[in-house]
């Protein structure tokens, strides 16, 4: 409801707080509300299989990963739980982005096989090359008009974080053979 003058202007109180978001479950946070979950699980189960050497501390090498699959599944929870109340976080007042739109599963499947690929490539044609290929595919699913500006950007970024990290920290990347050889004189 909005209140208006005569001069047909709103309360200033109204324009500083947003409507209330609309109640209802969201299949899209309760989507990621079972990617957590599984991420949870997959990180404390994975946690066990750790060697624990016969020289470690009274914490072990066990503890972080423990310890991060448990705050992720305590999230999870969490967050599953404010979804099936039907609470929505309220939009910022910059915010352009519909709350009611629907999901687009396309691009979310469009992004799942990016990091797919992603994974299975990096040691056939070399990290930048697949970050290169990710990147495009990813901004694409998300929007981006045409293809060449997608693929430089990933491209330039990729090259620029391999260099730092194989060459600066000594970071073992896979770069492909083209890349090594052309870094190998630095």
């Amino acid at each position: 409801m909005s209140t208006a003058d005569a001069t047909g202007t709103h309360d200033a109180a109204e324009s500083r707080h947003p409507a209330p978001p609309p109640a209802g479950v969201s299949r899209g946070e309760l989507a990621m509300v079972v990617l957590l979950g599984a991420l949870g699980l997959y990180l404390v189960l994975d946690a066990a299989n750790i060697a624990v050497p016969g020289s470690a501390n009274a914490i072990g090498p066990r503890f972080f990963p423990y310890l991060v699959g448990g705050v992720v599944l305590a999230t999870a929870l969490g967050l599953g739980f404010r979804v099936l109340k039907g609470d929505r976080g309220p939009s910022d007042e910059s915010e352009d982005v519909d709350p009611d739109a629907p999901t687009s599963w396309a691009a979310v499947g469009v992004i799942a096989v990016a990091f797919l690929g992603h994974a299975l490539l990096i040691n056939v044609i070399g990290w930048p090359l697949a970050v290169t290929l990710m990147f495009a595919l990813v901004a694409w699913a998300l929007g981006a008009r045409g293809i060449v500006r997608p693929l430089l950007a990933g491209g330039v970024l990729s090259v620029v974080v391999w260099i730092v990290f194989v060459k600066g920290l000594g970071v073992a990347l896979p770069g492909g053979t083209l890349l090594e050889l052309a870094t190998s004189w630095f």
